[in-house]
């Protein structure tokens, strides 16, 4: 609206740079909410895409990057969703958070998939290799992260709680 309005102020009228245009500290925050859900939308879209492309040199099988590409999308909604359904909106935090979480799910990811790509045998064997080395320090892993974020859940800022939701997710 307030774009609208000095947009159409006489002197700026058939001008694409506007003589003049009002600013307070407050435009930041109206300007992060009008840029927001396209550039989280963005950021994304590059955080799977270069993850996807960096697997592709460090996973020995290329069927890996289609794998990890499809997982990271998957987890990445369901945040979207955990996050939806606890009440947290897309404000800062939860924008950095999101963003952030794309390296906690390919941590997981990547382990697992470079475990299975090592084993021998039947796909039944690999599966079967994979989680009995993998399963239990992955799920160590998951449980220590739990446990050291656990304390933030009772914390009385909603910045502690949208970080708490979000690696809870």
């Amino acid at each position: 609206n307030q774009r609208v309005v000095t947009e159409a102020q006489p002197i700026n009228a058939d001008t694409n740079d506007w003589s003049f245009f009002t600013f307070a500290d407050d435009y930041y925050i109206w300007e992060f909410y009008t840029v927001a859900v396209s550039e989280l939308i963005q950021s994304t879209w590059l955080g799977v895409l270069s993850v996807t492309v960096v697997f592709l040199f460090f996973i020995p099988h290329w069927t890996a990057a289609f794998i990890v590409c499809f997982f990271i999308s998957m987890l990445y909604i369901d945040l979207l969703v955990v996050l939806n359904l606890a009440g947290v909106s897309i404000n800062t935090v939860s924008y950095i958070t999101l963003v952030l979480s794309i390296g906690l799910m390919v941590d997981f990811s990547m382990h697992v998939l470079m475990r299975y790509y090592e084993a021998y045998g039947t796909r039944e064997q690999k599966v079967k290799e994979t989680l009995m080395s993998m399963g239990s320090s992955i799920f160590v892993g998951a449980i220590s992260t739990f446990l050291g974020t656990l304390p933030l859940a009772f914390s009385t800022s909603e910045i502690m709680k949208t970080v708490f939701v979000a690696f809870v997710g």
